[in-house]
């Protein structure tokens, strides 16, 4: 089986459970989702990320007995001519098809699951997407749509994906409220961004480091729990290189000496159940010309008892990723 996980986990942290350690930090829960949001615009100084595209994958299981789970992908990116762009994938072994209007209809023809490859495919149902992006609004540091939009999948007569403020509108609109909805989570998601390298007199963005750049993102890390503001930060002084994971403004983990500490994990606490921190910056240091900087918050499923392994990878829990480039790939 292909998990959400796999299919966005770059590489570079799949091995780091060979930094695992026993260290555990609780965090007081006080208010993971479905979207990730930058920070608002009111408080987005030069320093801030700039988001590069935008990665989700969500696993659908249908109400239909024989059907089986499906995991969908949506993917916004920037694009240097026009509006963001916008790319799908219905299946965890399908390539990603870019929607090139910005209204309209696509069908995906089912898929048995078989194939020549070495890889495991995902079987399908015959599956239909409609979209309208021609009134989405955007914020100025992501090229995921904030509201006046949908994206709706409906597969083996059910609705398979529903993303958008409009997509409810729009599944009564089109099937008159006469069409079942699967059950649909976010299953993981990767954020690219660009870090601009920090300049004295700009504003103050963070009250323990307030020249680095920190990347903001609203997340659930389980089904029903509530929403948790979820910081990244990295600080390249000379000599004192640090970087920190905060939850709800509360510091949740805090490595130093990042050219020697380049990887890592930390295992904290949120609403009572365990999340996996864990970072590799090697690239960002040591490669040249730079690679990238990786930062993973895995939620662990209720039938893991530790660490994620590779063979654990059939029932994750959700996972945010967040890739930082000192320039653009």
């Amino acid at each position: 089986m292909v998990s959400a996980s796999s299919l966005l986990l770059p590489s570079s942290v799949r091995g780091l459970t060979s930094c695992a350690s026993d260290g555990a930090v609780r965090v007081a829960c006080t208010t993971p989702s479905s979207t990730l949001t930058s920070s608002s615009s009111s408080a987005a100084t030069s320093t801030s990320p700039s988001v590069l595209s935008v990665a989700v994958a969500y696993r659908a299981t249908p109400r239909a007995p024989t059907a089986a789970p499906l995991l969908l992908r949506l993917t916004w990116s920037r694009s240097p001519l026009g509006p963001p762009a916008l790319s799908f994938a219905p299946s965890a072994s399908s390539p990603a098809v870019q929607l090139r209007r910005r209204r309209g209809t696509r069908f995906f023809p089912a898929s048995d699951g078989g194939g020549g490859g070495g890889g495991e495919q995902q079987k399908r149902p015959q599956m239909a997407l409609f979209w309208d992006l021609t009134a989405a609004r955007y914020d100025a540091t992501s090229p995921e749509p904030v509201d006046g939009f949908y994206v709706v999948a409906v597969a083996g007569a059910e609705v398979v994906l529903a993303v958008g403020d409009l997509a409810a509108e729009f599944v009564k609109a089109k099937f008159e409220g006469q069409i079942p909805k699967a059950r649909v989570l976010p299953a993981a998601r990767r954020d690219r961004v660009v870090v601009a390298a920090a300049e004295p007199g700009h504003p103050r963005r963070h009250r323990h480091h307030p020249d680095a750049p920190v990347h903001t993102a609203r997340v659930r890390f389980a089904e029903g729990a509530p929403e948790h503001e979820v910081a990244v930060g990295c600080r390249a002084a000379s000599g004192d290189e640090e970087l920190w994971v905060s939850v709800d403004g509360k510091r949740a983990v805090h490595a130093r000496r990042l050219r020697w500490n380049f990887r890592g994990n930390q295992t904290v606490f949120v609403d009572g159940a365990p999340v996996d921190v864990m970072w590799d910056l090697h690239g960002w240091w040591f490669r040249d010309p730079p690679g990238c900087a990786v930062v993973m918050l895995r939620a662990r499923s209720a039938l893991e008892s530790r660490l994620w392994l590779e063979e654990e990878a059939a029932a994750p829990g959700f996972s945010l990723v967040v890739q930082a480039f000192k320039t653009p790939p």
